[in-house]
């Protein structure tokens, strides 16, 4: 070698480092991707809240209703979402219409009276004008004194004789007889539902069924369910619907009303000549068909995943539902701000559900409506009433997972969230629950979704008329909102907003053919052919040339092994499955080499044997490394065409030299020109094939994740054929600068390849 030519590879090597160096140092130190934080708005969380209560108590088919589902379409109109749509259901409903001011008011009262019994088989108050009321409650009001549970009946009824029946026990029920005309008395500790209660008073021709709960003095609401087939039915149409037509009034009463009812009950009970009686008007409650609304909109993402995220905007009669749920739609809004910026993956889906305060009613007719989207759901999120506030011991967020490796999952981000000092006295418990839950999350649980609904612990206004703004602690709002954006952040397979280096316009949006991106493929496949024609025109390949060559190829190789196929997919996709498939491929090309060397004696082959032996085995490694590369192009182009035109690009670019590096050591181990040529072609054709497998096949069912083991497989089976293969090749030339430098070359084009090209 000549002084110049030592000049001239000493230069490239030197070039070939500092790029290396300098890319690599660019990439790993001086180019770190930024962390996506959020800066979510409190004050604006707080206007939706004050918005959205403004409207009053929100009931499934109310004009209220109407009003918040037209404000949260506009809300999502302005957030960015699309295909904003708001859809009505028709369901059995409960709702209450007030007298009007001069009309005869919703109330009921109670009496101590003295005086002769009804004539048996005579109905209600014919007795009446024959007792004194020798005390008397005076008139309870509606909502102060009592509510109506949902789906409760509606009747005017006179001269109802109070009676106890302890908890309301089966045993209690079939041990009192008929009940016909009775206004029966329950302590209500939750040992039955509410359904069970209602059906034996039917059962038993009460007049009117009552509960209290001791320590509860504003009574609340809570509605009538049943569980049947996986559903939450209303209680009219649980049972076959036999008890449509027979509702009596079922209401909650608070404690010291109870007190006195006890009171009058226990003075009867002593003097036969004395009763406890109750009047009650509470026609104002209905049941019947209602319209329930949903308001849906969506961020469309890059692939084929898909997120649902809900809260429900109805509240209950009597209340304007601050807490409950305008606090969980407006955080929903605020999450969908600060997604709306960011690509993802998934498609996130935004929903506000009516009727969940009557049995999970909008949710449950979305699921029924739309099978085959549910489907394909990947994940329900729910937010419900998560008003966090420590000074009144209500800190912890709670949050409950439908699968044991996502409520980790989830409890690691919460852990992750509350490291920061603003949140010093909140907390999180993350509880496992798979087919319950005491909101929408439930009714996707009930059709096998996969669900996390995050909500708030029990409070003094819970489901009464308090419950309005100035219950939310402002300061807490933003805690369930990060947590939530965390957690579609991981599932929802986030990726960098960041752009290549070089880009390329005039392409954009995705590619509705499968011709486009096979064609890519097949360009950035045949781009070994390249190499090969490299090896075809030089006519004879010097031991320079080829510890060169060799060399350049192994470069390549182990850097992309490395760099791209294990490092970094080990960060997206988790170092155990990906090293686990990298070792895989290892042994994989391992046992190849022993396979096609079967009978032979290494040691006694030829030099020629050996180069021989070398290129089919780098052919073999290329093919196989081909296609999946041809897979994640088939994906990536139908996704964006310019991201498909840039992957091509960079593809080409490294597959010349591999074409190099299966023809010269074929045509020098004696394969002729022409055969390593077409050797070298053929391996690139593994491209296309895997685009075409992409695009037809696989399609519906490739995640990032088997990408990532498919890419680690073919780094361990190139590093094999670098390591066994190529570098000992190209140490037998005795060339060692060549050698190097053909390393260091190889390596930098790559690397700064990748870089520049994305």
């Amino acid at each position: 070698m000549d002084a110049k030519e030592s000049r001239t590879l000493t230069a490239v090597g030197v070039i070939s480092a500092l790029v290396l160096v300098v890319s690599l140092g660019y990439e790993f130190l001086l180019h770190e991707e930024e962390e996506v934080s959020f800066t979510i708005a409190e004050d604006v969380l707080m206007e939706d809240v004050d918005r959205l209560a403004s409207f009053g108590p929100r009931v499934a088919g109310s004009a209220e209703e109407t009003l918040a589902t037209e404000y949260i379409s506009q809300r999502f109109t302005e957030i960015g979402l699309q295909n904003v749509r708001v859809e009505e259901f028709d369901v059995t409903g409960a709702w209450f219409v007030d007298a009007e001011p001069d009309e005869h008011q919703i109330l009921m009262h109670a009496q101590l009276e003295a005086g002769v019994q009804n004539g048996p088989g005579l109905p209600d108050g014919t007795a009446g004008s024959g007792r004194v009321a020798i005390d008397e409650t005076g008139s309870l009001n509606h909502i102060e004194s009592f509510t109506f549970l949902g789906y409760s009946g509606a009747n005017h009824k006179h001269d109802n004789m109070l009676t106890f029946l302890g908890n309301g026990s089966s045993e209690a029920f079939a041990n009192v007889g008929d009940l016909t005309d009775l206004a029966v008395m329950i302590e209500y500790d939750s040992a039955r539902s509410l359904a069970d209660i209602y059906r034996d008073a039917i059962d038993r021709n009460a007049g009117v069924v009552m509960i209290y709960t001791v320590g509860v003095e504003t009574p609340p609401f809570r509605s009538v369910t049943v569980q049947e087939d996986g559903a939450t039915v209303p209680f009219p149409d649980a049972y076959g619907g036999q008890y449509a037509d027979a509702l009596i009034p079922y209401i909650y009463i608070s404690e010291s009303v109870a007190m006195l009812f006890h009171d009058y009950i226990e003075q009867a009970e002593d003097d036969p000549t004395l009763y406890a009686s109750l009047d009650g008007f509470w026609e104002g409650n209905n049941v019947g068909t209602r319209s329930v609304k949903v308001v849906t909109g969506e961020l469309p993402g890059q692939g084929d995943g898909e997120i649902l995220i809900g809260a429900h905007h109805d509240s209950v009669y009597i209340s304007p539902g601050a807490v409950d749920n305008a606090v969980g739609v407006s955080q929903m809004f605020e999450v969908a701000s600060q997604l709306q910026g960011l690509t993802l993956e998934s498609t996130v889906t935004f929903a506000t559900w009516g009727g969940e305060e009557l049995g999970l009613l909008g949710s449950q007719a979305y699921i029924e409506a739309y099978p085959d989207e549910i489907e394909d759901l990947d994940l329900y999120i729910n937010l419900d009433s998560t008003n966090l506030d420590p000074s009144k011991g209500l800190g912890t967020l709670g949050i409950e997972a439908s699968e044991q490796g996502l409520a980790t999952a989830v409890s690691k981000i919460g852990e992750a969230v509350l490291e920061d000092a603003r949140w010093e006295d909140y907390s999180a418990a993350v509880s496992l629950n798979s087919d319950a839950g005491n909101s929408d999350h439930r009714a996707f649980n009930q059709h096998d979704v996969t669900t996390i609904g995050l909500f708030g612990w029990s409070y003094e206004e819970h489901h009464r008329q308090t419950d309005v703004p100035n219950v939310v602690n402002e300061d807490g709002l933003p805690l369930a909102v990060e947590v939530v954006l965390r957690v579609v952040m991981a599932q929802g397979g986030h990726q960098s907003v960041e752009e290549p280096l070089i880009q390329i316009s005039g392409l954009e949006g995705e590619s509705n053919s499968w011709v486009f991106p096979f064609v890519l493929a097949l360009l950035a496949g045949l781009a070994t052919g390249l190499g090969g024609l490299i090896v075809f025109i030089v006519k004879e390949i010097s031991p320079e040339m080829m510890a060169f060559l060799l060399a350049m190829a192994a470069g390549v190789m182990l850097l992309v092994s490395f760099l791209d196929l294990w490092f970094r997919q080990a960060l997206d996709n988790g170092f155990l499955p990906i090293t686990a498939s990298f070792l895989v491929g290892m042994g994989i090309v391992f046992a190849v080499s022993i396979y096609t060397r079967k009978g032979e004696d290494v040691a006694e082959m030829s030099h020629e044997r050996k180069l021989y032996t070398s290129g089919m085995l780098t052919a073999i490694a290329l093919a196989i490394h081909n296609f999946p590369e041809g897979l994640a192009m088939g994906v990536a182009v139908q996704e964006s065409a310019q991201y498909g035109l840039v992957l091509m690009a960079a593809i080409a670019l490294h597959n010349i030299p591999e074409g190099v590096a299966v023809a010269a050591p074929i045509q020098a181990g004696g394969g002729g020109r022409l055969k390593a040529t077409l050797i070298a072609m053929g391996t690139g054709l593994t491209e296309p094939l895997g685009a075409l497998f992409a695009l037809l096949i696989l399609g519906p069912i490739l995640t990032p994740f088997s990408v990532g083991c498919a890419l680690a497989f073919v780094g361990g089976i190139m590093t094999v054929v670098a390591c066994k293969e190529l570098i000992p090749q190209a140490w037998n030339q005795d060339r060692p600068r060549h050698m190097v430098v053909g390393a260091l070359f190889g390596a930098a084009v790559m690397q700064l390849s990748l870089l520049l090209l994305g």
